[in-house]
C-alpha cells in the first residue's frame, strides 16, 4: 500500500444490530411501518457503527462498496476505514502495517482506531473456527506493533486510549472464550504486559537513562564535549558533504596545552572504548522518530540554532546525533594535536586506529566514520613527522578502513556493510524477538549502527 494513494471513502452507514442483518428481505411496506413507530416511541441512540462486531461480517468479500485497488496491481487506491482494519488483520502483509500506522491519522482519530480493533478482536471469539482463531493472532500483533512502536505519538498523552485498552484487556480476562484456551490467555496476558512496560519505561525515563547511565560512558560525553569547545562550521556533516574548514591556527588557539598531556583513550583498552561509543550512539539513535525524518525538522531549523552549542542539552533526534557527530571529529583532532610529546602523539594516532577497527568490528558505523574523518582533518594530516614514526601495520589498516569509507558511488562500500548486517535478521523475526522480549535468536547475531549522514542526505 503507498501511503500517497490512500484515499479513504466514507464510513459505512449505521448498522443497528445483527437481528437486523438477517432480515436485508423486509418489504418497503414493512420498513416505512417500523420507522412511524419507531417515530412514536422514544429508544436510545443506535450505537457508533465501530463498537458492533457483526460489522466485520460485511466485509468479508473485497466489495467495490469498501475498496479499490489498481488498474495494474493489487495496490488500495482507496477504502472505508472499517475495511482497511479488516485487511489489516485479515493478512499478515508487514509493508501494508507499517504503511497503515504511518498514515492513519490523516483520516482516522487513534480512539476510533482502538474501537475498531476491539471489535475485530470481539467478533473472532464470536465462533472458534480456525479462520477466526487465525484472524484472532493476527489482531493481536497489529495491536502489539502500535503499542510497541507507536506508544509516544498515541497512547502517552491520551488517557482516554490507555484507558479504552485496558479496560477492554480486563474485561477479555473473564470472558469464557479466553478462560478455556490457554492460548487465548497468553494473547491478552501479553497484551497487559506490554501496555504496563511501555507506561513504566516511558514514565521514568529521563530518570533511569541519567542512573543507569555508565559512569564512563558519562566520562567518555563530558571529555568529548570539554576538549571540542568551539564552534563547528554550520554546514553539518551530516546535511551536507564534509569540508573541514577550521585553520590549523584557530584550533591551536583554542587548545590549552600541556607539557605532560595525556589522552583519556590511552587509559583504556581499544575494545572497551569502542563498546562505551556503540552505547552512545545506540541511545541516540533511538531518540529519531519517524516523523522527524519525514518532515526533515532538522532542516527547518533557523540559522541560529545551526551552531554547535557545547552546552545545549534540549538537542534530540537527528540533531543530537549531527552534534555528536561534529563534536567527535574534532575531539579526535584535539586529543592528537593537544599531545605535544611526539612519541605520545604517535600513541594517540594509533589507538584511534584500532578504536576505529574495533567500531567497523562491532558494525558501529558511525563512530568509525567520527574517527576518520578526525584522523583526516588538515590538523593533523600536517604533522608528516608524527606519521613517520607511526607504525605500518597501522598505517595500512587505516587505509584499509578509508579506502572502506569513500563515499564514491554514493558510499557503495559502506552501504554494501550496512546492508550486508540487515540481511542476516529478516525484519518480522526481529520484531517478532523484540515483542516477545526472547533473544535466543540474536546470540549470534551481531547488531548494526549505521551512518545516519548517508540516508540524511538522499532525504
Amino acid at each position: 500500500m503507498h501511503k500517497s494513494h490512500l484515499e479513504p471513502v466514507p464510513s459505512l452507514p449505521p448498522i443497528p444490530n445483527s437481528k437486523f442483518i438477517k432480515k436485508f428481505g423486509r418489504s418497503h411496506k414493512e420498513q416505512d411501518k417500523l420507522s412511524v413507530n419507531q417515530s412514536n416511541t422514544s429508544y436510545a441512540p443506535k450505537e457508533p457503527i465501530e463498537n458492533d462486531p457483526h460489522l466485520f461480517d460485511l466485509l468479508l468479500n473485497d466489495s467495490l462498496h469498501f475498496i479499490h485497488y489498481g488498474k495494474t496491481d493489487s495496490t488500495v487506491t482507496s477504502a472505508t476505514v472499517e475495511k482497511l482494519v479488516e485487511k489489516l488483520t485479515r493478512e499478515m502483509n508487514y509493508d501494508f502495517l507499517m504503511d497503515f500506522f504511518l498514515t492513519f491519522r490523516q483520516y482516522l482519530t487513534p480512539i476510533k482506531l482502538c474501537k475498531l480493533l476491539m471489535s475485530r478482536f470481539r467478533w473472532t471469539l464470536l465462533e472458534e473456527t480456525d479462520e477466526r482463531q487465525l484472524i484472532r493472532i493476527r489482531t493481536f500483533v497489529v495491536i502489539r506493533h502500535w503499542l510497541t512502536h507507536y506508544w509516544t505519538h498515541d497512547f502517552m498523552n491520551s488517557h482516554t486510549l490507555r484507558f479504552m485498552l485496558c479496560t477492554f484487556l480486563t474485561q477479555l480476562r473473564t470472558h469464557p472464550a479466553i478462560l478455556t484456551s490457554p492460548r487465548n490467555e497468553r494473547i491478552v496476558s501479553n497484551l497487559r504486559k506490554i501496555m504496563k512496560r511501555q507506561r513504566r519505561f516511558y514514565r521514568h525515563l529521563d530518570t533511569d537513562d541519567q542512573q543507569r547511565e555508565p559512569s564512563w560512558t558519562g566520562k567518555l560525553e563530558r571529555t568529548i564535549r570539554k576538549s571540542a569547545s568551539f564552534s563547528v562550521h554550520n554546514r553539518s556533516l551530516l546535511c551536507k558533504p564534509f569540508h573541514m574548514d577550521l585553520c590549523h591556527s584557530k584550533l591551536l588557539s583554542l587548545i590549552t596545552h600541556q607539557d605532560n598531556y595525556k589522552s583519556i583513550v590511552l587509559k583504556y583498552r581499544s575494545e572497551i572504548i569502542a563498546q562505551q561509543f556503540c552505547l552512545i550512539e545506540r541511545d541516540m539513535l533511538q531518540t529519531v522518530s519517524w516523523d522527524e525524518l519525514i518532515e526533515l525538522r532538522w532542516r527547518k531549523k533557523g540559522s541560529s540554532t545551526r551552531h554547535s552549542v557545547i552546552q545545549d542539552t534540549n538537542l534530540k533526534g537527528v540533531e543530537l546525533l549531527i552534534d555528536f557527530f561534529n563534536k567527535t571529529c574534532q575531539w579526535v583532532t584535539c586529543e592528537i594535536v593537544r599531545s605535544t610529546a611526539l612519541e605520545t602523539r604517535v600513541q594517540v594516532i594509533e589507538k584511534f586506529i584500532r578504536i576505529a577497527f574495533k567500531c567497523y568490528q562491532h558494525r558501529n558505523y558511525s563512530t568509525l566514520m567520527q574517527i576518520l574523518l578526525g584522523l583526516q582533518s588538515p590538523a593533523v594530516t600536517r604533522l608528516e613527522r608524527t606519521w613517520e614514526r607511526v607504525n605500518q601495520v597501522q598505517k595500512d589498516l587505516l587505509n584499509q578502513l578509508k579506502e572502506l569509507a569513500k563515499p564514491f558511488k554514493n558510499w557503495k562500500n559502506i552501504r554494501d556493510c550496512m546492508t550486508k548486517a540487515t540481511e542476516e535478521v529478516t525484519e518480522s523475526f526481529a520484531v517478532e524477538c523484540v515483542l516477545t522480549q526472547s533473544l535466543k535468536g540474536f546470540e549470534h547475531v551481531d547488531g548494526c549502527i549505521p551512518f545516519l549522514g548517508m540516508f540524511l542526505l538522499l532525504l
